[in-house]
C-alpha cells in the first residue's frame, strides 16, 4: 500500500476528469434511494462520494473502505470540506476475506456495494466480491466498474504498473454467476485507461 499512499497525493489531479462520468453512471446503476447504506470498496480519495451522498441523502450512510491510509486521509478531507457527516471511513486489508467478514459484522446492514476500480487491484478479488455480495440485505445490489484488457499492449502494461492493477481479470464473471438480474455494459472510454471500462451490476 506504500505506492497508493504516495499515489493519493496526485490521484485526483491525474484521474478525476477521466472517470467522473463513469462514477456517476456507476452510482446510477446502484439504484440507490434515500436512507440506504452503501459501501464503497476501495474508495480511494472518495471521488465517488459526491454521487453516493447525493443519492442516499442525509438519512443514508456512505461507508468508504480502503487499505491505503494515504487514500483515506484524502477521503476524510474531502468529506470534511463538503460537510458530509454521514460518511464513515474504514481501513482494512481489502484483499483479505476474513478481514472483510469481520468488518461486515461491525457495519450492520448493507444495502448496496460499489467496487470502482478496486477488483483489478485486490489480490483476492473473487473471494472479497463473493463475501460482499452474500452479506448484503435481501435485494441488495452490487456494482463493479473497472477496466478490462484481454491483451494489454505496451501502454496497457504501463497502466498496470502505475495502477498496480491486473487489467486481464474478468471480474464481472462471479457476479454474473450469483446475481438474479445481471447486467454488463461496456462504456466508451479514453485511451488513457489502458483498456475498456465496463459497468456490471447484479442483485441478490
Amino acid at each position: 500500500m506504500a505506492w497508493y499512499d504516495l499515489f493519493a497525493s496526485f490521484y485526483d489531479l491525474m484521474l478525476d476528469g477521466v472517470y467522473r462520468r463513469h462514477r456517476a453512471q456507476a452510482a446510477t446503476a446502484l439504484q440507490l434511494v434515500p436512507g440506504m447504506t452503501v459501501v464503497d470498496v476501495g474508495c480511494g480519495t472518495g471521488a465517488s462520494f459526491d454521487a453516493l451522498v447525493a443519492a442516499v441523502g442525509p438519512t443514508g450512510r456512505v461507508i468508504g473502505i480502503d487499505a491505503s491510509a494515504g487514500m483515506l486521509r484524502k477521503a476524510a478531507r474531502r468529506a470534511q470540506r463538503n460537510g458530509w457527516d454521514n460518511i464513515e471511513l474504514v481501513e482494512i486489508k481489502v484483499d483479505d476475506p476474513e478481514a472483510t467478514k469481520q468488518t461486515l459484522r461491525t457495519l450492520g446492514e448493507v444495502d448496496r456495494v460499489l467496487c470502482f476500480l478496486s477488483l483489478s487491484v485486490i489480490e483476492g478479488w473473487a473471494a472479497v466480491l463473493t463475501e460482499w455480495f452474500r452479506r448484503m440485505t435481501p435485494r441488495g445490489r452490487l456494482v463493479i466498474a473497472d477496466v478490462h484488457n484481454a491483451k494489454p499492449g505496451l501502454y496497457g502494461r504501463y497502466v498496470q504498473v502505475v495502477s498496480q492493477a491486473t487489467l486481464t481479470r474478468k471480474s464481472w464473471e462471479p457476479l454474473e454467476a450469483m446475481a438474479s438480474d445481471f447486467e454488463l455494459a461496456w462504456q466508451p472510454s479514453s485511451w488513457m485507461l489502458g483498456g475498456q471500462l465496463f459497468i456490471a451490476a447484479g442483485s441478490r
